[in-house]
């Protein structure tokens, strides 16, 4: 009962959403004119590092064409690509610096480096890492990002696989996708004692993340991802996959998910293109939201659902049925039935995609 009563008070909103607003996470190293056109629409906009150097000028135009749009850095300060992508200048030089920092790695007790995604290797973000010349990892890749972050065009940032300080720490991680474990003493046996080095990891993001805003100050908006709990202090989450799994806190995952948004300033859901009408409903139905389509994907005028302002809270109408009332329409999730969303407009027209 408790948990039905955390989860049914999330919605308890004042109405003070004014439009829809999107977002495009746009994680290519290059821009073309009519990608710039095209992207230019978006309300925010999250680049990767690359365009900061190597279309410094789009940005310029992005922004006299919409007044209004906000620019925000991606960083990854977790993992890098090796080998790195050949049209990506920034990330050569850095992946070139790391790769005379050895201690600076994680490595399975092979001797093989670490790493989650394809392609890309893990550095190491606890606070007690090696030091090299008097730094420690996360501050040499913070030193990295602020320099890009001097930039006045950019006002925020989404720090990506920011992992730790939850119940799965980086534990996950050792075995991931048939990995041998983690050696961090180079023992060549892999390392037990997860809770220190859970610890320490979180630690090391949360000196990562005090930093960042130590250097930025309080109007600069930084987002972290995953979509938990993890890292109170940072303004907002991304919410990748939409709905993002949360089995293990109870309830449904659709509504756990509205339930760690609100608790931010910001949230940013990020549905597949699949799920493009489940990810446009929920931001709707939050007053803090913004929606992304999946990556890197143009602007549609599909996107919008046109409903104005909101003239009602989101209310449970039924068990499991939600709803927000619109001046040009409702919205509904049904999270009965595998989070069916829909939008019911004015005229009598309904969009069920």
């Amino acid at each position: 009962m408790k948990k039905l009563i955390i989860i049914s008070s999330i919605f308890v909103l004042t109405i003070t959403v004014q439009a829809q607003k999107l977002a495009n996470l746009w994680y290519l190293p290059t821009l073309t004119d009519y990608q710039m056109e095209s992207i230019s629409q978006y309300n925010l906009l999250i680049i990767d590092p690359e365009i900061l150097i190597k279309c410094s000028s789009a940005l310029d135009e992005m922004m006299v064409n919409n007044a209004n749009l906000k620019i925000f850095l991606y960083i990854n300060p977790t993992e890098i690509f090796e080998p790195m992508w050949p049209d990506k200048p920034w990330g050569i030089k850095l992946l070139a610096e790391l790769q005379t920092k050895k201690s600076w790695w994680f490595y399975q007790p092979n001797g093989e480096k670490l790493g989650a995604w394809t392609g890309m290797k893990t550095l190491d973000m606890r606070s007690d890492c090696p030091e090299i010349k008097g730094q420690k990892y996360w501050q040499w890749i913070l030193a990295k990002y602020l320099e890009l972050l001097k930039d006045k065009r950019i006002s925020g940032c989404l720090v990506d696989n920011a992992w730790g300080d939850d119940r799965a720490g980086i534990k996950w991680l050792a075995n991931y996708n048939g990995q041998k474990g983690l050696d961090l003493n180079g023992d060549k046996k892999a390392d037990t004692n997860w809770r220190e080095i859970n610890l320490a990891w979180t630690k090391g993001f949360r000196s990562f993340f005090a930093d960042l805003r130590k250097a930025k100050g309080d109007n600069f908006t930084i987002i972290a991802n995953p979509g938990n709990l993890s890292y109170r202090e940072v303004d907002g989450k991304q919410f990748e996959n939409f709905p993002y799994q949360h089995h293990h806190l109870g309830g449904p995952d659709w509504e756990v998910n509205m339930m760690i948004a609100k608790k931010y300033k910001m949230a940013i859901i990020n549905p597949d293109e699949k799920d493009f009408l489940l990810g446009a409903v929920t931001a709707l139905m939050l007053d803090n939201a913004y929606l992304a389509i999946g990556h890197n994907r143009l602007y549609h005028d599909f996107y919008k659902l046109d409903l104005s302002k909101a003239t009602s809270k989101t209310m449970e109408i039924s068990k499991g049925i939600w709803s927000r009332k619109f001046k040009e329409g409702n919205i509904f999730i049904d999270t009965n039935k595998g989070n069916k969303a829909w939008v019911e407009y004015k005229d009598g027209t309904k969009r069920e995609k």
